[in-house]
């Protein structure tokens, strides 16, 4: 009785502690699930967020990390050959437009140059006598041919004056004709008078005399006519003479023509002397490398002592203007639009955020300007995305901030306006 008193309250005291240890374990349990789900419910609602963000932040933005630096670098030639005598710069060293960089020797360009500056004084004088020579020969042409008009009227005259002698000899010589006729007619009388004895002797030798003198005299008259004859010829060719004179002076534009085209092609040997003697001065200013901008200058690759040939670059000068060149891929390309606004760092400075604008797409993808343009049509065809360069013009940076050409850029252009 005792016994069954003693046992039931064992079994009521050990069965109640296996009931109640079961319990707490599951609920233990159910609360860890609980946990987790709510962590991955949280973890879950932060990747949303993150990515609602980072979708706003991102949508309409192009990025690239393929972007750099870039500015004019301009090789600065020696523009005429010959030694250097002095080199006037250091690398890397801040120079201004005008500044002279390096001299050469100028000995050779300065006997060149008085050789042309003499040539041009000759050509000069040459000219100034041209001048003259033009203004003697339009005189002297004017009066040959006022001579030349005035011996032909004289001439002229001369031979129409020769006919009128020669009218006027004729005359004469049928004259002492008419006069020996008369003469010998009276002789003859008196001689058949004096016969008869009705005359004297002393009258018949006047009639002889007479005679005679008539005869002299038509002898005198056709001896005249043939001389103004002859004289005709004479005149004649003095005339032909006169006429060719006249005829040949009377070109005088033709004459004065020719010593003006003298004159014009000594003035243009004065124009090449001139150009001559100007090249050779623009030469000699070439002895002196001067900076065309300014910037600094680079890669110097010049020293005293060297010879130099035209055209040989001397240094590198980088000019102050910079912009960014940033390579999208073709598949960014869709919506950029000039002026739209940009913000690129460069690892030269990470934590400063600079700003900028679309400026311009460049004429072809990058592989178009290569040594050896791909030719997509060869049959070995491999599509690989094309990169685009575009200009990016850089609002003005800190003053702390140096940018030069090369430094690498991660450039966004903001494509939503």
């Amino acid at each position: 009785m005792s016994a069954s008193v003693t046992l039931e309250p064992e079994e009521t005291l050990t069965a109640p502690p296996a009931t109640t240890a079961g319990a707490p374990a599951e609920a233990q349990a159910a609360r860890g699930l609980s946990r987790r789900n709510v962590a991955l419910a949280i973890l879950l609602a932060a990747a949303t967020a993150g990515g609602s963000v980072w979708y706003a932040q991102t949508r309409g933005r192009e990025s690239t990390d393929d972007a750099q630096i870039d500015a004019d670098v301009v090789s600065v030639p020696a523009r005429t050959a010959g030694t250097v005598t002095h080199v006037a710069f250091v690398e890397n060293q801040t120079v201004h437009a005008g500044d002279v960089l390096a001299t050469l020797d100028d000995g050779p360009l300065q006997a060149q140059l008085e050789q042309a500056q003499a040539a041009y004084a000759s050509a000069v004088a040459s000219a100034d006598a041209a001048d003259a020579d033009e203004r003697a020969a339009e005189t002297n042409a004017v009066g040959s041919k006022a001579a030349a008009d005035a011996t032909l009227r004289a001439t002229r005259a001369g031979a129409s004056s020769v006919g009128n002698q020669i009218a006027e000899a004729d005359a004469a010589l049928a004259s002492a004709l008419a006069t020996r006729d008369q003469a010998r007619q009276d002789r003859d009388r008196d001689a058949r008078l004096f016969e008869s004895g009705a005359v004297t002797r002393v009258a018949v030798d006047q009639r002889e005399t007479a005679l005679a003198l008539a005869e002299a005299n038509v002898k005198a008259a056709q001896a005249h006519v043939v001389t103004l004859k002859s004289g005709v010829a004479q005149a004649a060719g003095q005339v032909a003479e006169a006429q060719a004179r006249a005829t040949q002076s009377s070109d005088v534009d033709v004459v004065i023509a020719q010593a003006k085209a003298r004159a014009a092609a000594a003035h243009a040997q004065v124009g090449t002397a001139k150009a001559a003697m100007d090249l050779a001065a623009l030469n000699l200013s070439y002895t002196r490398v001067v900076a065309p901008h300014d910037g600094v200058v680079s890669k110097k690759s010049v020293q005293e002592g060297q010879t130099v040939a035209l055209g040989q670059p001397i240094v590198q000068l980088v000019t102050p203007g910079v912009w960014v060149t940033a390579n999208f891929k073709e598949t960014q390309l869709e919506k950029m639009r000039l002026g739209q606004p940009v913000t690129f760092t460069v690892d030269a400075y990470p934590s400063v955020k600079l700003h900028g604008t679309v400026e311009s797409f460049s004429g072809g993808t990058g592989s178009r300007f290569t040594l050896l343009p791909p030719d997509n049509a060869s049959g070995n065809f491999t599509k690989v995305v094309q990169r685009l360069p575009v200009r990016i013009h850089v609002d003005a940076p800190p003053a702390a901030v140096d940018l030069r050409p090369g430094l690498s850029v991660d450039a966004t252009v903001d494509t939503r306006g």
